[in-house]
């Protein structure tokens, strides 16, 4: 909220006596001249004869009538408490004011009254509430702040709410407010594991990585503010890799683009997440305990630098225990964050240099002892089931971190030049040394016999050997240079450019082999054996211009990329166009060419050997969509829809095994990916965020000699939807449900190309419950508590992450699904400090 006084002067008149309430209302209106609010009456106020009457006789009704108390809280959405806040009972006329620390205590006759509160600062809200004769009945309001203008006084809320025309079009922001993110029933204590509810697919929700529109988890990018933030991809499963980048404690701003981005974001193929830290004056300090995850943020001002810090821990061994393979699991994922910014100002208050720091690490450690396992697929009358039998451990590490520092000059408020550097190093270590037999069978289906639900028919049975010693160093260092200039006053027209010069070096070592002794025969089923190195410098950079009239906007600009490795040029032109004919709707285009130089997981091929020159994967990208703002229910609502066509070609094809990419190290396919992504998302309750979403694509390429296959991220059908709901009584009491559906991604056999998406896997659907109480305190070191009880996988689903291909005496391969987790109980202590 930022004040700003606009001219000197004499005091306007209905300004002059701010200390009674009802006369403070009387002269102010908000800025759209369409919206009108009534204005509150004082209980006492003169009316005739009549009215003292009937005033009179509800006063003697009042004494008489069974009473309670009514204990309301004004908040704001960032829980300020909103002092001197007007409180109208529509339905009985009264007018009551809160206090300097906005609570209103009262007594009343017991029933249901409809309430109106207004603030300065924010926009009128109404609600219900019963009151319980003989009871106190809690009420906490968090009003959403807004722009007021008078003659001489702007207040400004910079953070619009989601139900709001996006101010960056091609950059949506979450349908929810960030601060609520933290409260949604999730396994995962990060943004990346609930974007699958806003357009994103995912395949395992022990996993952070998402697909975005056919493409795949090395598609997309990820900013903190302008520095690009990179993770580590030596992960096999879920389960092993751990918390995403994105700590939901520490964020102010969260945006998603799932195409048709600008020029400014850089060279990837489907999708740009960006956050910005928050900045708080005053010191927060919040702390979660449960039993997945623990976490400690805190944010505030010292000596003129402000500083957010955030700590997690992620203990998944009881999570691990619902998985199909029984063993000791000893898991250890932990996640640190430190973002600090310095500013300076000049005498009339503008910002002129601002210089930030971040910093980030992960320590990642995953140790499996494997003892058994076992698996029932097949049909009602045809099941099979397979057991297995371990002995040895998996140990993995993954110490990942990165560091970045910016300054940013503002010589005028025209200009404005930011210089980044930025440093990130990940260790990746694989250490494997098991041995498993297993057992294929026959079970009996018919519920009449005796030996009901028993292996009777020995089908195959086998051993495997596996020895890995894989070791992963890699280093990223990059220096940049970004600015933006307006060059009309009235900032209608933007010029922005970037230059940024990257150098890379990789050390990669792998010691890797499999023995099968199956079908009374052995083989080596792998064996991989490399040492190699590899260093590679980047130039790249973008030129975007900007302009609006009317209500018309453009940003048209170029992208450029050079890499030493294969010598490569790269020439990405990117368009984008905005019609908003009114306040409530927006219309855009974008169009451009879309390419993505290889990293490192895309140079290595399905046998680990190294190709440094690999071509881009390219394509060129059509998005057409629209925002509509509209009220129903006398509540805001905002739908989204965009309608996409992709042109794709040089692609790299590849197979996916749970969450590891195996790429087949050459530029040989071509291929395309089409649909349509719809959201609606608004307040079906006041002042309480839910949406529904749904997207239809289809994506295929072409390969030579084998046709149109379909690709391994081809999930036709994806639904999903969160809702929040409150009891009447009492909105401290509070439900989430969301639920997640996607149709089947295809599978094959590992390491064949001709049949790697030959079949289908069963459609993942999941829903996850979270109830929760909230406890607003407002002492001096605890301001409130939140406890909640989250259900993940509500009905039991057993979803299919991928396939282990075993063989049987005859020869046959047969493919054993490997379930995700079962139903599981979480419960979660949040206190704001």
């Amino acid at each position: 909220m930022a004040l700003r006084t606009r001219r000197k002067g004499r005091i306007p008149p209905g300004l002059r006596d701010c200390g009674r309430a009802s006369d403070f209302w009387q002269p102010l209106r908000p800025n759209s001249p369409t919206s009108t609010y009534p204005t509150a009456q004082p209980l006492f106020r003169y009316r005739g004869y009549w009215d003292w009457a009937v005033s009179a006789f509800a006063l003697i009704g009042l004494g008489w009538a069974q009473t309670g108390k009514l204990h309301l809280r004004v908040i704001s959405h960032e829980n300020r408490p909103l002092p001197h806040a007007q409180v109208v009972f529509l339905y009985q006329g009264y007018t009551y004011t809160t206090d300097s620390v906005g609570e209103l205590r009262i007594s009343l006759p017991a029933g249901r009254y409809r309430l109106l509160i207004r603030h300065l600062e924010a926009a009128p809200y109404e609600t219900e509430v019963w009151i319980q004769a003989g009871a106190t009945t809690p009420l906490t309001v968090a009003l959403p702040l807004r722009e007021w203008q008078v003659d001489s006084i702007l207040i400004r809320d910079t953070r619009p709410p989601p139900t709001a025309l996006p101010a960056l079009p091609f950059l949506q922001p979450i349908p929810l407010r960030t601060e609520a993110v933290r409260f949604m029933p999730s396994i995962k204590p990060d943004l990346e594991s609930r974007l699958a509810l806003m357009g994103a697919l995912t395949s395992s929700e022990l996993s952070s990585q998402y697909r975005v529109r056919g493409g795949n988890f090395d598609e997309n990018l990820v900013y903190a503010g302008e520095i690009e933030i990179y993770r580590p991809f030596s992960a096999r499963s879920g389960q092993q890799e751990g918390l995403g980048f994105t700590n939901p404690y520490l964020l102010e701003n969260v945006y998603f683009s799932t195409g048709g981005f600008e020029a400014r974001y850089g060279d990837k193929l489907s999708s740009v997440l960006q956050v910005t830290y928050k900045r708080r004056d005053k010191p927060e300090t919040t702390l979660e305990t449960g039993l997945l995850t623990q976490s400690l943020a805190t944010s505030g001002k010292l000596h003129g630098v402000y500083y957010t810090i955030g700590v997690r821990r992620f203990s998944i061994g009881y999570l691990l225990r619902s998985l199909p393979v029984r063993g000791q699991y000893r898991p250890e994922f932990y996640d640190a964050q430190g973002y600090f910014s310095w500013s300076r100002y000049d005498s009339t208050g503008r910002e002129v240099w601002r210089l930030e720091a971040l910093t980030t690490g992960l320590f990642n450690r995953y140790r499996l002892f494997p003892q058994t396992g076992e698996a029932t697929f097949g049909l009602i009358n045809a099941a099979l089931r397979v057991q297995l039998y371990f002995v040895g451990a998996e140990e993995l590490r993954y110490r990942t971190g990165q560091q970045a520092l910016s300054l940013t000059w503002r010589p005028s408020p025209y200009l404005r030049v930011s210089h980044h550097l930025s440093f990130f190093g990940s260790l990746e270590d694989e250490i494997v040394d098991t041995e498993g037999a297993y057992l294929l069978g026959e079970v009996q289906t018919s519920l009449g016999s005796s030996l009901y639900n028993e292996i009777t028919v020995l089908r195959g049975a086998g051993s495997q050997i596996r020895r890995i010693r894989n070791y992963l160093d890699l280093y990223t260092l990059y220096a940049e240079q970004r600015g933006e200039w307006f060059w009309d006053t009235r900032l209608r027209h933007r010029l922005a450019w970037g230059l940024r010069l990257q150098t890379e070096r990789f050390t990669d070592r792998v010691y890797e082999w499999s023995a099968l002794d199956s079908a009374d025969y052995v083989s080596l089923a792998e064996q991989y054996f490399h040492d190699q190195n590899l260093k590679n410098h980047r130039l790249m950079g973008f030129l975007q211009q900007g302009w609006r009239w009317g209500p018309w906007r453009t940003e048209i600009g170029l992208r450029f990329h050079y890499a030493q490795n294969n010598r490569q040029l790269l020439l990405s032109p990117r368009l984008q166009l905005l019609y908003q004919p009114h306040d409530r709707l927006q219309c855009r285009l974008g169009l451009g060419h879309y390419a993505q130089p290889p990293f490192y997981r895309e140079l290595r091929d399905i046998t680990y050997a190294l190709h440094p020159t690999l071509r881009a994967q390219q394509s060129w990208q059509v998005v057409v969509g629209a925002d509509y703002t509209f009220e129903l229910w006398r509540r805001p609502f905002r739908y989204f829809v965009e309608v996409y066509y992709k042109h794709l070609w040089d692609l790299i094809p590849y197979e996916l095994e749970n969450v590891r990419l195996r790429y087949y190290g050459a530029n040989l396919a071509t291929g395309y990916a089409y649909g349509i992504d719809t959201r609606l998302n608004g307040e079906f309750l006041p002042g309480v965020d839910s949406w529904v979403s749904m997207g239809v694509l289809s994506t295929r390429e072409t390969l030579p000699g084998l046709g149109t296959v379909r690709r391994p991220s081809d999930q036709r059908v994806s639904f999903a939807f969160y809702f929040q709901d409150e009891l009447p009584t009492n909105p401290l009491y509070k439900m989430q449900v969301q639920f997640v559906f996607a149709s089947g991604a295809p599978f094959g056999p590992p390491r064949t190309l001709p049949l790697r998406t030959r079949f289908q896997m069963p459609f993942y659907n999941r829903v996850d419950l979270g109830l929760s109480r909230y406890f607003p305190i407002d002492r001096k070191y605890l301001r409130s508590l939140w406890v909640g009880l989250d259900v993940f996988n509500l009905f039991q689903r057993y979803n299919v992450v991928s396939y282990q291909w075993i063989a049987d005496v005859y020869g046959v391969r047969w493919a054993v699904p490997n379930y995700l987790s079962a139903r599981l109980v979480n419960v979660r202590l949040i206190g704001e400090f």
